[in-house]
């Protein structure tokens, strides 16, 4: 079964009870908003609805090659965005409204990023989209921190808020030399930041 919500179409590979499909298109539709207000953008990426770890690991592997390098998903991963098939996937039965929002909000970061920094940038607007809301943040392991939400934090700082906005859009560019060598790494290639990162995972 499909919907179409705005310029968005969500399918849902499973069978859900009506309230179950209403549930999740408000949840979508609310972190819709919630991202349009502040950034004056929706995602047109299509999104998947799935239920269980079985469908969560037929989207996964089929999405594989598709996959940045540093890019690592399990069957518990509550969602994922596919920037080649312009699709956001997500897992109904543990998605909740944080999950909806971060990747929602990768579905409009400029593709021109490397994978790191438009993950730093989706985990650093979300955590400052819901920061009055805390219990609406998703759970994310600390490692994350040091990995990317700490450098893009700083480029925030220098920058300013509204200028890091307009950059994540692909509105805007900066000079990498202008930054600590943390975030200096968020513009490497995917390969090279994820070999020399590969002690965090």
């Amino acid at each position: 079964m499909s919907i179409r919500l705005s310029q968005t179409e969500i399918v849902f590979l499973s069978e859900l009870p009506k309230s179950d499909i209403q549930k999740v298109s408000a949840l979508i539709d609310a972190a819709t908003n919630v991202i349009y207000e502040y950034f004056g953008a929706r995602t047109a990426f299509d999104i998947i609805i799935c239920r269980g770890c079985w469908e969560m690991e037929v989207q996964i592997i089929s999405r594989i090659h598709n996959f940045s390098s540093g890019q690592t998903y399990n069957t518990k991963s509550a969602g994922i965005t596919d920037y080649h098939l312009k699709e956001i996937v997500f897992r109904y039965d543990i998605a909740r409204f944080g999950h909806y929002l971060h990747e929602l909000i990768h579905g409009i970061l400029s593709s021109r990023h490397p994978h790191q920094m438009r993950e730093g940038l989706a985990w650093y607007f979300t955590l400052l989209l819901t920061e009055s809301k805390r219990y609406l943040q998703p759970s994310y392991p600390s490692m994350l921190n040091a990995l990317y939400i700490f450098p893009v934090k700083k480029m925030a700082t220098v920058i300013g808020q509204e200028f890091l906005k307009d950059f994540a859009l692909g509105r805007a560019t900066v000079l990498e030399e202008a930054f600590s060598q943390d975030v200096k790494e968020l513009f490497l290639p995917e390969e090279v930041f994820y070999a020399k990162k590969r002690y965090f995972r």
